[in-house]
């Protein structure tokens, strides 16, 4: 029998999906049906109803009358606007943090060699573990409720997931140079010259998935 329509079953549903697009597993604009979803996680239809409710919300999942819900794709125009504001939070994340971290660095070193290691292993998949943890580390050390939460919902959003897949890997390999850059920066006390680097690091990538074809984005409105 379907489980019941729970938080916990909500949320399997919720990482179930996000994980499929991180991983390219369901593309820009293809369509999900509910009777998919409750079949393969034994879920109920009204589970799988409210991850996509919760999902739409977040920005990763577009619902539309008479055509239902899809994995949301951008314009070009719709993913700058994503970057510019992503690039000025990180930052501030990055300038409330420093502090905190330039005392006690370990969390911040150790997610580092992280992803030195996967860059001398050219191991994508790590790199893209150890980026996330990276990003999201400033956020948690912030101690800014508010922050954390935009910046939560950016990083679910379908940039982070759908295009970071697209790129070459040794274009996405090579971003580490500024995570050194960034933490050099913070072990120094140079709180502003991080949140700067950070800024620029996040403009990059939005420099890189600008370079996709017109076929990756949804036609401008």
């Amino acid at each position: 029998m379907p489980a019941q329509n729970s938080a916990p079953a909500v949320a399997q549903v919720c990482q179930t999906i996000t994980r499929a697009i991180r991983e390219g597993r369901l593309a820009p604009g293809q369509r999900l049906t509910e009777a998919e979803f409750t079949q393969r996680l034994s879920v109920s239809r009204p589970t799988v109803r409210e991850a996509f409710r919760l999902l739409c919300s977040d920005g990763l999942l577009l619902s539309e009358p008479h055509r239902g819900v899809s994995v949301r794709q951008l314009t070009r125009r719709e993913l700058d606007d994503l970057f510019v504001i992503r690039a000025s939070l990180e930052a501030l994340a990055v300038r409330l943090a420093a502090p905190i971290l330039q005392k006690s660095p370990e969390t911040l070193l150790a997610i580092q060699k992280g992803l030195d290691d996967a860059e001398q292993a050219g191991d994508l998949a790590e790199m893209s573990k150890y980026n996330i943890a990276f990003h999201q580390h400033f956020a948690d050390v912030s101690g800014n409720v508010l922050l954390q939460s935009l910046l939560g919902r950016l990083a679910n959003s379908v940039y982070w997931l759908q295009f970071r897949v697209l790129i070459a890997d040794e274009q996405v390999l090579h971003t580490n140079a500024q995570h050194q850059e960034i933490t050099k920066a913070i072990l120094a006390g140079k709180g502003g010259d991080a949140a700067d680097i950070m800024a620029d690091h996040i403009d990059r990538s939005r420099q890189l998935v600008q370079w996709l074809d017109d076929s990756y984005f949804a036609p401008p409105k």
